[in-house]
């Protein structure tokens, strides 16, 4: 029984259409293939390759010099719109980054908060930090000396009153 031979397609660098098939290693020829085939598929999906199916032999996934490539469904973000004078695609991307305004608001709530937290009496400073501290209601209850029901409802009164007093800046 004769061992299968693995092939790779090489093309020519002046012309792109005309492949050599040069012989590879299998394990060479496995860890590459798949890729190549992801590539294409994800190509002819998109409508930019239109490589017909007695070529696929010389698909190296370098979809840039082949000759079976076409434009597809890309946009380019200097496409103007049309219903806007002036603005391109890119015009109209979102920033995930705060702008300033938020950030100096963002800065103000939080001067304003640690504010009214100095101003809150000793237990309703402890229920704060054991809030932030991440302790469950349980926990919190058995640090305080107090019942479940006893510290939510002062942890409930304390965000009321922090809620009434930080209302201008929520």
């Amino acid at each position: 029984m004769s061992k299968s031979e693995f092939f790779y397609p090489v093309r020519d660098a002046d012309k792109p259409s005309h492949v050599t098939l040069v012989p590879i290693p299998e394990e060479t020829y496995r860890a590459i293939i798949p890729e190549i085939e992801r590539t294409r598929k994800q190509m002819q999906r998109s409508g930019r390759c239109v490589c017909p199916k007695s070529k696929l032999w010389t698909c190296d996934g370098d979809c840039a010099i082949c000759p079976y490539s076409a434009c597809g469904n890309t946009v380019s973000f200097d496409t103007p719109l049309d219903d806007a004078e002036g603005l391109t695609l890119g015009d109209t991307l979102v920033s995930d980054e705060p702008s300033p305004e938020a950030i100096a608001m963002d800065k103000a709530l939080l001067a304003a908060l640690y504010e009214e937290l100095d101003r809150l009496d000793p237990d309703g400073r402890r229920i704060c930090e054991l809030v932030a501290a991440n302790c469950t209601e349980r926990e919190a209850a058995s640090i305080l000396g107090v019942s479940k029901t006893a510290f939510r409802y002062q942890w409930t009164k304390i965000k009321k009153q922090l809620a009434e007093k930080l209302k201008d800046y929520i």
